[in-house]
């Protein structure tokens, strides 16, 4: 049995530091590996699996290991993830021949339920929406009309507003978001960047703003380029009051709601 736990020590090293010299003279020369991203075959394989640094940072930051569970079959052992991470750990199950891994099934466990926090919107956020454009990674808005069809459009002038609000520049007075927002005011914002695997979903209810000074707020913060697009600015600002977001950026999954009572917060597109 102690071999069995050395071997398993070993892994969890590797699959952690991605210090693979350890395992290799553990790994049968057959050894599978099974993961929710796929398989790995033959120690060569294994081990390049095992340097993969994305999980390992993650367990690095603050997984906590059980004990090696041993049983006749094999040894199973759980790597749990803080709340905030992106999935809630790892379950690691062993098979052996001749004392050596001939099998490893690591299955991702879901995240934890987070406690949602009083929706503000922190700088990352705000920097994240209003680079959006810039970053190659224009935001999409979700809204219904008069039949209920829900209509999906990119659109690069949203923007950071408030702590609580988005805002958007719409070119065309009679498109189809400025004409049903007062109707149907429920939407739905997206931002996704693959190459930080930050995402964001916002929630809430869209409103036409007419009062002059927000309105050029809101067409001076727009993308210089959407701008030119509407340069005798006869579009139609629109400032979204936020009831809910959810994502997950660089510091770590995020859910944000909006309390039952108001948030006092400046008016103005936020920098």
């Amino acid at each position: 049995m102690s071999d069995r736990i050395s071997a398993v020590e070993a892994y969890q090293n590797a699959l952690v530091k991605g210090d693979t010299d350890a395992v290799a003279g553990y790994l049968a020369r057959d050894v599978v590996v099974e993961t929710n991203f796929g398989r790995a075959a033959g120690v060569a394989a294994v081990l390049a699996l095992l340097r993969e640094p994305r999980t390992a940072g993650l367990l690095a930051a603050g997984a906590h290991w059980s004990e090696p569970d041993v049983s006749a079959d094999g040894v199973r052992v759980v790597a749990e993830l803080p709340a905030s991470a992106p999935f809630g750990g790892l379950e690691l199950e062993f098979a052996f021949a001749d004392g050596k891994i001939t099998r490893v099934e690591q299955q991702t466990l879901p995240a934890a339920p987070l406690q949602p926090g009083e929706l503000r919107l922190t700088a990352e956020i705000k920097n994240a929406v209003n680079g959006a454009l810039d970053n190659q990674t224009p935001m999409l808005i979700a809204y219904r009309d008069d039949r209920d069809e829900i209509h999906l459009s990119f659109r690069g002038t949203i923007q950071a507003y408030s702590d609580t609000a988005l805002a958007v520049w719409a070119r065309e007075p009679g498109g189809g978001l400025p004409r049903n927002v007062a109707a149907r005011p429920a939407v739905t914002l997206f931002y996704h960047d693959p190459a930080t695997r930050t995402t964001y979903t916002f929630y809430g209810r869209a409103r036409i703003e007419d009062q002059p000074a927000a309105r050029a707020a809101i067409f001076d913060n727009s993308h210089p380029r959407e701008r030119q697009a509407d340069f005798r600015r006869r579009g139609v600002a629109i400032v979204v009051d936020l009831d809910r977001v959810e994502g997950r950026g660089p510091a770590g999954r995020v859910l944000m709601v909006r309390p039952l009572t108001p948030i006092t917060s400046h008016g103005g597109c936020a920098a």
